[in-house]
């Protein structure tokens, strides 16, 4: 109980944290998105880097998007665990799965997108357009001169970090996975014990044999008689198991025929039919064969 009681803890500080770092996170990029310039400043350029501004709008769309869809994600989540709603916690997990796997994935890309010295120059090409953005990051050393340099060493930086934020995620899934598994665990009664059953063809069990059945789903309005076929346990599943009903039966039919020929025998022993007509002594007269010698 006091597992239990940790592990539902635990997942509700981290859907709760969750949700208040995605939101924040959404908010902060909504408003640089708002901050930005995205006007060209000659028709020069905006003839010649219409289709770059629209694919950073995209992107800069995609990402506020992920962090508003990851905070509600997690708002719902930190429900689930709360009102003991098993949909929202595996929902929750399942999204945080598929998270997961798709961060590594862009991680990954995005690394060696900036390993590549045309990658770093389109960046430093956008941050020029951006005075403000230069302004901020002046303090860490950031420059139209040593912008390429300045942008590989952050995005190393950058990688160690989030390298360390999807450790630290991995575990936080592995917790809120582990509590979803107890909570199911609590909720569904305990299996029904499959080494205690007897044999169905055992002869050392003459008496009564326990039985499981399983409720009728459909209804059946004709009357027609219903076949039960012997199905192993083991093959059922944990739900099928938790429905199934116990009964017992008896096969004593067998010990009955045998004591019903045993009866009937003793009678049946001895018996001898001959055929004789009516009126035919059962035999000869050997009296008047004497008589006539």
């Amino acid at each position: 109980m006091l597992r239990y009681t940790t592990q539902r803890t635990a997942s509700l500080a981290i859907t709760l944290s969750g949700a208040a770092v995605h939101a924040a996170l959404a908010i902060q990029v909504v408003a640089l998105w708002r901050s930005l310039k995205w006007e060209p400043e000659s028709e020069w350029e905006s003839a010649h880097d219409e289709w770059r501004v629209d694919s950073i709008k995209v992107l800069w769309a995609l990402l506020s998007a992920y962090f508003a869809s990851s905070a509600v994600v997690s708002a719902l989540g930190f429900y689930g665990i709360a009102k003991n709603k098993p949909g929202y916690i595996r929902f929750y997990r399942d999204y945080s799965i598929a998270d997961f796997a798709v961060s590594v994935i862009s991680l990954f890309s995005a690394t060696k997108a900036v390993l590549y010295k045309s990658t770093r120059a389109g960046v430093c090409e956008e941050l020029s357009r951006q005075p403000e953005i230069i302004r901020d990051l002046g303090d860490f050393g950031l420059s139209l001169e040593n912008c390429e340099r300045w942008i590989e060493r952050a995005s190393m930086l950058c990688f160690a970090l989030v390298v360390v934020v999807l450790v630290a995620r991995l575990h936080c899934l592995l917790a809120v996975s582990k509590y979803y598994r107890m909570h199911i665990a609590r909720q569904q009664p305990p299996p029904l014990p499959l080494n205690h059953l007897p044999s169905p063809t055992s002869p050392t069990h003459p008496g009564p044999q326990r039985i499981y059945l399983l409720p009728q789903e459909r209804a059946n309005p004709s009357g027609e008689p219903v076949i039960y076929a012997p199905v192993p346990l083991s093959t059922l599943s944990p739900q099928d198991q938790a429905r199934a009903k116990e009964a017992w039966i008896s096969h004593g039919h067998r010990h009955h025929r045998s004591r019903s020929h045993a009866h009937h025998q003793p009678a049946d022993t001895g018996r001898i039919v001959l055929p004789i007509s009516p009126g035919e002594p059962l035999l000869p007269g050997y009296a008047s064969q004497d008589a006539k010698a």
